[in-house]
């Protein structure tokens, strides 16, 4: 069954992007020559990710405290770990991106419907950018908040992620989850960059931000 899923999602990721002439030269102007293996990775991490494994947590978990703020890229299996802690019985929310508006087509609807159902596991709390009083209440009352920096560059949305740190007293705990050997790997005060420099395939090199405000109005 693992095997089918990926043969799908390959199909699918590589018909996306050879359709989309813009994507394939922004993705190879950001990375070059290894685009396509970028694409084949971003693919089986995509595949990992519907597998809706839990990963094995290491590095600092004593930072994992109530009210903090995770925050990574577009990086390895970044959707798993949400339900990994909220597995080990902490209360998880994260912030997430609509696809749909009122000019958009069914399709973005279905698309943000399924993507709520996947995010939304066991206690998980999904919240829109736009939510920024349910966030903040979020995070006050010992809510840990998941929360992706990275838009058109590494930390494009970072600072306004420090501003809502701010306003909730919340610490700011880098995380990144990520595949090994063909297992699952939640790692908890990592040095982003870092990985990002030694596992460049890992991280969604495509990956456009489609606002420039993260969360809104804080």
């Amino acid at each position: 069954m693992r095997t089918l899923v990926d043969a799908c999602v390959l199909a699918l990721v590589f018909t996306l992007y050879w359709c989309s002439r813009q994507r394939r030269q922004y993705l190879k102007k950001r990375i070059g020559p290894l685009a396509l293996h970028n694409v084949y990775k971003v693919a089986r991490n995509i595949g990992y990710m519907l597998s809706k494994k839990r990963l094995d947590v290491y590095g600092d978990r004593i930072r994992l405290q109530p009210g903090c703020i995770l925050f990574s890229f577009h990086y390895g299996v970044w959707e798993l770990m949400p339900r990994t802690l909220d597995a080990l019985g902490y209360r998880i929310g994260v912030i997430v991106n609509r696809y749909a508006s009122n000019k958009m087509s069914w399709i973005t609807r279905l698309v943000d419907r399924m993507l709520y159902q996947y995010r939304s596991v066991g206690k998980v709390i999904v919240f829109y950018r736009d939510e920024t009083l349910k966030i903040v209440r979020f995070l006050k009352t010992g809510g840990i908040l998941g929360v992706l920096v990275d838009g058109d560059s590494l930390y494009a949305k970072h600072p306004l992620v420090m501003k809502l740190s701010r306003v909730s007293h919340a610490p700011l705990v880098p995380f990144a989850a990520y595949t090994s050997n063909g297992r699952g790997i939640l790692h908890i005060g990592c040095d982003l960059e870092t990985l990002v420099k030694e596992q460049p395939l890992d991280y969604v090199w495509f990956y456009k931000s489609r606002k420039a405000e993260y969360p809104q109005k804080i």
